[in-house]
C-alpha cells in the first residue's frame, strides 16, 4: 500500500547539534519551539538535553547520575525521561520550574517516564517488585506522588508511551500469548486491546486529546473508534511507523521508502501526514536517513517536528523541522 512520496512544504530544517559527542536524537518538541532529546557528551555518556533557539543545545542534568533521557516537554516546558539515580538504579523524573522530581518506580529499581500532558501527569514503564522474572508495567501518574501501574492484557510487559490530556494512555502490552499488542487505557474502562494489522504485532505510540491513537505494525496505523485501526501506508518501501499526532489530526513517523542506501538496505525517511490524508516525505540533512519523533500543535498555521537525520557524512543529529501547512 505504498503512497506517492510527495515533497511537504518545509519551511526549515535544522541541525540541533550535540552536548559534544557523535550523535544526538530529538525526542519531543513544544509549540513555542522548545526541544528535548538525548545526546552522547565528549565522554561518550547518553545526556538529557534541552534545545531553544536563544540558547542551543544545553545538558538538563536532572538526576544525580551518568546516563539520562528527555523523552517529552509539555506547552508548560515541564520535562519527563529518566535517569541513573547514583545508586545502581534508573528512575523517572519531571522536571518543573527548575527543579526535578524523582517519580520512583512500581517496586522495582528501574523506571523511565516517556510523556507528559499539559496538566502534569506522567506515563511511561516500571520495573514492579518482587523475587523472580523481570515483570515491566506501564504506570501513570495523575497526581503528584501517586504512580498507578496500569496494568496488561495478560502478558508479563507493558509500556506506556504517552498520555492526552484527560488521562487516557496509549502503549503496547504482551498478550497471553505473547505479542505486543497496542492498548488504550482510560481509568474508567481500563485496558483495551486495539488489534493489529493482521497478524503482525502492534503498538502504540501516541495519543491525541480527540482519543486518535497512532502507532506501528508492520505499517503505521491510525486508529480511532469510529473506523477501528486503519493502515496508513508508506513512502513507497515496506514497512513504516507512526509515532505522534496532535489534535489537528497531522501525524509523524518513519518510513522506508523505495531507494536504498550504499549498504543495500532500505532508505527511511521521516514523514509528515496531513488531515487530508497526503504522506509527506520530510527529507534529510542531506545523508540518506531520518525519522520524526514527535510534533507540535498548530501555531498559525505552522507545526514543528523534533527527530533525526543523518548528514552529509553519515553522523546521526537531532534536528527541528518546520512546516507550514497549506
Amino acid at each position: 500500500m505504498g503512497l506517492e512520496a510527495a515533497r511537504a512544504p518545509v519551511v526549515s530544517i535544522h541541525e540541533l547539534g550535540t552536548l559534544g559527542g557523535a550523535v544526538s536524537q530529538a525526542k519531543a518538541v513544544n509549540r513555542v519551539g522548545q526541544v528535548v532529546g538525548t545526546s552522547r557528551d565528549a565522554l561518550g555518556r547518553t545526556r538529557a538535553f534541552l534545545w531553544q533557539e536563544d540558547l542551543g543545545i544545553v545538558d538538563l542534568k536532572p538526576l544525580t547520575g551518568v546516563n539520562t533521557s528527555a523523552n517529552d516537554i509539555n506547552e508548560h516546558g515541564e520535562i519527563t525521561g529518566g535517569g541513573d539515580t547514583g545508586f545502581g538504579a534508573f528512575h523517572a523524573y519531571l522536571l518543573s520550574e527548575g527543579t526535578s522530581f524523582d517519580l520512583g518506580t512500581l517496586g522495582g529499581n528501574e523506571s523511565e517516564a516517556l510523556a507528559v500532558n499539559r496538566r502534569g501527569q506522567v506515563a511511561g514503564h516500571s520495573r514492579v517488585g518482587g523475587a523472580g522474572a523481570v515483570v515491566k508495567h506501564a504506570f501513570l501518574i495523575p497526581e503528584p506522588g501517586g504512580m498507578i501501574d496500569v496494568g496488561g492484557l495478560g502478558g508479563a510487559t507493558s509500556i506506556a508511551h504517552d498520555v492526552n490530556d484527560a488521562g487516557a494512555v496509549a502503549g503496547l502490552a504482551a498478550t497471553t500469548t505473547g505479542q505486543p499488542h497496542a492498548f488504550l487505557w482510560t481509568a474508567a474502562d481500563g485496558m483495551r486491546d486495539l488489534g493489529a494489522l493482521g497478524a503482525a504485532p502492534s503498538m502504540a505510540l501516541g495519543i491525541n486529546n480527540r482519543v486518535e491513537v497512532v502507532g506501528g505494525s508492520g505499517h503505521a496505523f491510525l486508529w480511532t473508534e469510529r473506523a477501528g485501526m486503519v493502515d496508513l501506508g508508506t513512502l513507497g518501501g515496506r514497512t513504516s511507523c507512526a509515532n505522534d499526532v496532535n489534535d489537528l489530526g497531522c501525524i509523524v513517523g518513519v518510513s522506508q521508502t523505495s531507494g536504498t542506501d550504499t549498504r543495500g538496505l532500505p532508505v527511511t525517511h521521516a514523514f509528515l501526514r496531513t488531515p487530508d490524508g497526503r504522506m509527506l516525505d520530510l527529507g534529510t540533512l542531506g545523508g540518506e536517513h531520518s525519522s520524526a519523533a514527535a510534533i507540535s500543535e498548530d501555531d498559525r498555521g505552522v507545526v514543528r517536528i523534533a527527530g533525526h537525520s543523518h548528514d552529509a557524512a553519515a553522523a546521526v543529529r537531532a534536528v527541528l523541522w518546520t512546516v507550514r501547512l497549506e
